[in-house]
């Protein structure tokens, strides 16, 4: 428009020139008065004169137009290269899209936001929109049209990912502006692109940073270089009691206890300065005053001169996990039932005080202290008053405690004294005569009155154990001693005690090899009917016939078999023998009406017993009514619902049962009733004292009685004297068996001595 403009002003200016110089030179000339030969030539040289002065004039024109494209086309190239400089140091390219040809111009920095030269890219929409992300397509397509149909020319931008030549796709920035021609239509886009990937990932880093900051648990302090808070998030005001407004600006000095000193301080900022982090327990104080401990983690920030700009704090209130400790370790260390220490605890401090006697050269004594008979009470009364009446001992001991003493439960109804001040044996005696005098005077527990008395075995030391574990072991060794010493007593650890400890090692060791080596046998007591006085059936006892010791008595093995738990392997063996030799013993014509076999409560307890019992049965062809099980109270009273249904499995089995030492548990007459038994053993403790023990007489009597109601018999054990005998008979008692009738017999003895009575052994 302008050039155009130009071209015609100098032509309008060129033709008026020319028009006065006619119209005045042709004037002039006439009135000069010269002929027509001078005129002639006059206006040849006017001609000429015109003639050179407009090409001198259009020289002065054309000249001056030169130097002001040149000096144009400079401006623009200078203009084009700071362009281009600009572009370059921004890393942005350029970009020329002309509408109506659908050509595209890119700079080659266009192309190196690419990874791509110029030659390669593409030179139409259409090819360019295969480098465009395929989600981003619609949207391009969209923001075209919208821009196209208002013809704005106004700047705008844009964002879009292009694929590079690595295959990735990159964020790019295009701003431009619209270009519309004479008609005011759109004729050309053009602008500048740029590579904001970066700049996108780190705008979607600080949003997740800044998302973390605001949702995150953890309190978050900000202090500039001269430790004033500057920014602090949520869980901080959560955490202190302080809003925003109250903090900033402040010193975290404010958060302060008072708990830590000088020296703390200068640890964490020497660690600071050394180290540009810090991590630690600190105790802090909330608004409300409340002191709590913290987890702190302190770090330097430096600016890009390494200069320290803030200090960030990140810390979280550790009160609950703190709580949390002190109650877990409470409980690691204490017995939940009775609030004393416990096993772990106790023995911390036995090793402790073993440490303390060998550089004070001191003695002390550990005393353990295990309550006699209390499983009766929890098999009669039930584990809850059990509970509570060791609660309620537990209690009692501790009255008796003086200084430097522990007392602590360590399992079931055993309890472990420690006295770091007990200078010699008279003054442990007195300390356990003190502690057993303490438990005479009854209990009341859930409106019932208990009593209850205590074993204590005794180990000083250092004189008799130099370590933990030797010296529970010696207590405990003595505390075995007390017990096998008719209870309600204390013993002291001694090397005999030892010695006597290894011989039951050796002695579980050798039973166990016992069955192998075919070490066992089964001897048989004659059971007879007190009415008739003839011999109804026997008893099946082990013995154990040792190479080196010979017979050795029951009392000793057996309680080692039911610690061992190989009572259970024994009682299957005896069962296996006994009913193979009831079998033989009756084939040869001998009228044995059953054999009586023990059945352990271990055995019992598995509730297989009822399987093992039929296989027996099938390989030996013995007939079930000959065979008699014989299951103690306790076993039975331990899980009577159980017991109940293994009972009646074996009495489909067609096997007799009986309750074995009827009367020295706890039984419940209700769950009794109900038992599938045929007959009750009445236990030899009351046999014993007939017929002289009025109590004796009176607890047969109604055991006896008890029976016959119940619609079973009764056999009494260990009948030793006739006179025992008669009163029995007299009692009513249907079954008996003991010494008076005869000793228990291996097998071929029995036999001879049965082969030779045609008539009822006694009268």
């Amino acid at each position: 428009m302008t050039a155009t403009y130009s071209a015609w002003r100098l032509t309008l200016s060129y033709l008026l020139v020319a028009g006065l110089w006619v119209l005045f030179s042709d004037s002039q000339l006439i009135a000069l008065g010269l002929s027509l030969e001078q005129l002639e030539r006059a206006q040849t040289f006017k001609g000429l004169a015109f003639v050179l002065l407009s090409g001198g004039l259009l020289h002065l024109i054309l000249h001056t137009h030169q130097r002001q494209y040149r000096r144009n086309q400079q401006a623009l190239q200078h203009s084009e290269r700071r362009l281009q400089q600009a572009l370059d140091a921004a890393q942005n390219g350029m970009w020329d899209w002309h509408m109506q040809s659908g050509q595209l111009y890119f700079s080659p920095s266009y192309a190196a936001l690419l990874g791509i030269t110029v030659d390669t890219l593409e030179t139409d929409q259409q090819q360019w929109m295969q480098r465009l992300h395929p989600n981003d397509r619609e949207a391009f397509q969209r923001n075209l049209q919208q821009r196209m149909s208002a013809a704005d020319p106004a700047p705008y931008e844009v964002n879009y990912r292009l694929r590079h030549a690595d295959g990735s796709y990159r964020w790019i920035q295009f701003r431009g502006r619209l270009l519309l021609d004479e008609q005011g239509q759109a004729e050309r886009l053009i602008g500048t692109a740029s590579d904001i990937t970066q700049r996108r990932r780190d705008e979607d880093s600080l949003r997740q940073a800044a998302a973390v900051f605001d949702a995150t648990q953890e309190g978050v302090l900000v202090t500039d270089a001269e430790q004033h808070i500057v920014h602090c998030n949520p869980a901080f005001t959560r955490i202190t009691g302080y809003s925003q407004t109250e903090i900033l600006g402040q010193s975290p000095s404010l958060l302060k206890s008072g708990r830590h000193d000088r020296s703390f301080y200068e640890s964490l900022w020497n660690a600071l300065q050394n180290r540009g982090a810090w991590s630690g327990e600190v105790w802090n104080r909330r608004k409300n005053g409340e002191i709590y401990p913290q987890w702190q983690c302190i770090r330097v920030i430096h600016d890009e001169q390494g200069e320290i700009s803030h200090y960030v704090a990140v810390f979280s209130d550790i009160s609950a996990l703190k709580r949390s400790q002190r109650e877990l370790d409470y409980l690691a260390h204490h017995d939940p039932l009775s609030n004393l220490p416990n096993r772990l605890l106790f023995t911390e401090r036995v090793e402790h005080a073993l440490e303390r006697a060998r550089s004070d050269q001191h003695t002390g004594a550990v005393l353990l202290i295990d309550l006699d008979h209390f499983k009766h009470i929890n098999e009669s009364l039930g584990h809850n008053i059990g509970d509570l009446l060791l609660k309620a001992v537990g209690e009692r001991l501790s009255t008796q405690l003086g200084k430097r003493m522990t007392l602590a439960r360590l399992g079931g109804d055993e309890f472990g004294l420690l006295d770091e001040q007990c200078r010699d044996v008279e003054q442990a005696a007195v300390m356990a005569q003190r502690l057993q005098n303490c438990l005479t005077q009854p209990f009341q527990v859930a409106d019932k009155e208990l009593f209850i008395t205590a074993s204590i075995g005794i180990c000083l030391y250092p004189e008799d154990a130099n370590d933990v574990a030797q010296v529970l072991r010696n207590a405990d060794a003595a505390l075995f001693k007390a017990k096998s010493s008719g209870r309600e007593n204390y013993a002291f650890y001694s090397q005999e005690l030892t010695t006597h400890a290894h011989q039951r090692v050796e002695m579980a060791s050798a039973l166990r090899h016992a069955l192998d080596r075919q070490e066992l046998r089964v001897h048989y007591q004659p059971l007879y009917d007190l009415k008739s006085r003839a011999l109804i059936g026997v008893e099946a006892l082990v013995r154990w016939q040792h190479p080196e010791r010979g017979l050795v008595p029951p009392g000793e093995f057996i309680p080692i078999a039911e610690e061992t738990g190989l009572i259970g392997a024994i009682d299957a063996w005896v069962l296996q023998q006994s009913c193979r030799q009831i079998v033989a013993w009756r084939k040869a014509g001998l009228d044995l009406q059953f054999v009586a076999v023990n059945a352990s409560s271990r055995l019992f307890s598995r509730g297989e017993l009822d399987l093992r019992v039929a296989e027996v049965l099938r390989d030996t062809g013995l007939d079930p009514a000959c065979l008699e099980l014989e299951v103690t109270e306790s076993a039975v009273m331990d899980d009577p619902d159980a017991a109940l249904a293994l009972l009646q499995r074996l009495r489909d089995l067609g096997v007799r049962l009986a309750i074995d030492d009827f009367g020295t548990g706890y039984s419940s007459l209700a769950r009794l009733k109900r038992l599938p038994v045929h007959k009750l053993k009445l236990d030899q403790s009351f046999v014993s004292g007939l017929p002289n023990d009025q109590d004796d007489i009176a607890i047969t009597r109604a055991v006896i009685a008890l029976g016959h109601s119940m619609g079973l018999k009764v056999l009494a054990e260990g009948i030793e004297q006739a006179d025992q005998l008669d009163l029995l008979c007299q009692l009513g008692c249907d079954h008996g068996q003991g010494y008076y009738f005869g000793r228990p017999q291996p097998a071929a003895q029995l036999q001879q001595t049965l082969a030779q009575h045609t008539r009822p052994v006694y009268e």
